[in-house]
């Protein structure tokens, strides 16, 4: 763990905030010790999963030792899951989700998981069985952007038995999850009946995972290169010409339409699989001139005539979220409860409590909403104010708008604020800010 250790010290510096995820098993805690040997300003993030009855005890085991060490701790708990059934794919979108609104609160540098060698061989295995993308194949890097963070995998070369024998050396506590010794799911199959055959052909085999998933990125980066030249010249706001794109060799498409979901799909990209890939490039080649196709995600593959492209689902897609100290919207943005005046746009709302009617809700647009907006004589129609804001007809059902519990529109976030916001030197005891998502 040498290695490991030493490239902590040279990538975090004592001014970066880290946000480690902490699970409270073997690699999770290996992680932390290393942090602590380099005097990283950590903040551990539990996630209860509320999938076993041993979730509980692990947080609790979590909970004593970061207040042992003095460490901070955020604790989120999954109340339920779509359809009322557990799927790795929500976890881990709900998992990201929270590191990142966490990262967000501390304005921590780094997001950094424990994820090491037998893990990316194992998701290179699942998606060479499944089919991917070119950049699907490689897995998951030791480094990469995430949102406004760096994402850091330090032990992804590292095997499982080397991090048990480090925290039997040092004598680092840890828990188990017994559902890693089941069967039933595909991915510790290969943990239990695939890896162990590769270790007795090569004990270095995660190394040589490493290196072909640093390979293929590698090579993928130059494709992305000169896909895009041709992208630019084929393609309009996300609308390609189709006369133009079946010019391209079989090849280029392929390798174009990669590209081009990979854009759309951004962090979600686990959800196209070779499949999407072949669907995409037969109807591109079609006869047909009119279609819609369902795409994963909600996303509709349209072609009309000379043109084709994918994009969300025209039905309109309704919250109502009740106001907490921080709320995610659907689409990634941030709604937080702040302390103090911070300042006067269309981001920060100020209000008294004893003016409105609470709990307050986030929630769309419904037909005839009005709004008494501030420094104006009467009602204005929430449609009107999308309109002269020039939001486009298919995102206007999607702006966020803060209500109190009668109903009233308090807030058109990122827009206009009604009469009920008050000016910095007037009485207000709520305060709340809204945090866009920034696009890569």
């Amino acid at each position: 763990m040498r290695e490991i250790e030493e490239y902590l010290k040279q990538k975090i510096t004592k001014q970066d905030t880290c946000v480690l995820a902490l699970s409270g098993g073997p690699d999770s805690m290996c992680l932390l010790t290393l942090l602590e040997k380099i005097n990283a300003n950590i903040v551990c993030v539990h996630i209860n999963h509320n999938t076993r009855e041993n979730c509980e005890q692990e947080y609790q085991f979590v909970k004593r030792y970061l207040k042992e060490k003095n460490i901070p701790l955020e604790y989120y708990k999954i109340d339920g899951y779509q359809k009322g059934k557990f799927t790795e794919v929500e976890a881990r979108k709900i998992r990201y989700d929270v590191l990142k609104k966490i990262a967000m609160k501390y304005h921590a540098k780094y997001i950094l998981t424990a994820h090491h060698g037998d893990d990316l061989t194992e998701t290179i295995l699942m998606r060479i069985l499944r089919g991917s993308t070119l950049e699907g194949y490689a897995g998951f890097k030791k480094e990469s952007i995430f949102q406004d963070h760096i994402l850091l995998r330090p032990l992804i070369s590292e095997k499982k038995e080397d991090i048990y024998a480090y925290l039997k050396e040092n004598e680092i506590p840890y828990v188990e999850d017994e559902s890693n010794y089941s069967d039933l799911y595909k991915r510790n199959r290969i943990r239990h009946h695939i890896l162990p055959q590769l270790a007795k052909e090569n004990p270095k085999y995660t190394k040589k995972f490493l290196k072909f998933s640093e390979t293929l990125i590698e090579k993928n980066s130059l494709i992305t290169e000169i896909v895009k030249e041709k992208r630019e010249k084929i393609e309009q706001d996300q609308k390609i010409d189709i006369s133009k794109f079946l010019q391209l060799s079989p090849l280029f498409q392929k390798a174009y339409v990669e590209e081009y979901l990979k854009e759309i799909y951004q962090n979600n990209i686990e959800k196209i699989s070779a499949k999407h890939i072949q669907m995409f490039l037969k109807y591109a080649n079609s006869n047909q001139e009119v279609l819609k196709i369902d795409f994963p995600d909600h996303y509709i593959f349209n072609k009309e005539k000379k043109i084709m492209w994918l994009e969300k689902e025209a039905a309109k897609k309704t919250f109502k979220i009740k106001c907490t100290e921080e709320n995610i919207l659907p689409n990634g943005d941030l709604v937080v409860k702040i302390d103090h005046y911070e300042e006067k746009s269309n981001y920060e709302i100020h209000l008294n409590s004893k003016e409105i009617c609470l709990p307050l809700y986030l929630t769309t647009r419904e037909n005839g909403m009005k709004m008494a907006v501030k420094n104006l004589n009467g009602h204005q129609k929430v449609n009107d104010i999308l309109i002269n804001s020039k939001v486009k007809k298919g995102e206007k059902d999607q702006i966020p708008i803060l209500i109190d519990s009668n109903g009233v529109i308090l807030w058109v976030l990122g827009l206009k604020k009604s009469k009920y916001d008050l000016e910095k030197e007037e009485n207000y005891d709520i305060i709340y800010k809204y945090i866009k998502r920034k696009e890569k």
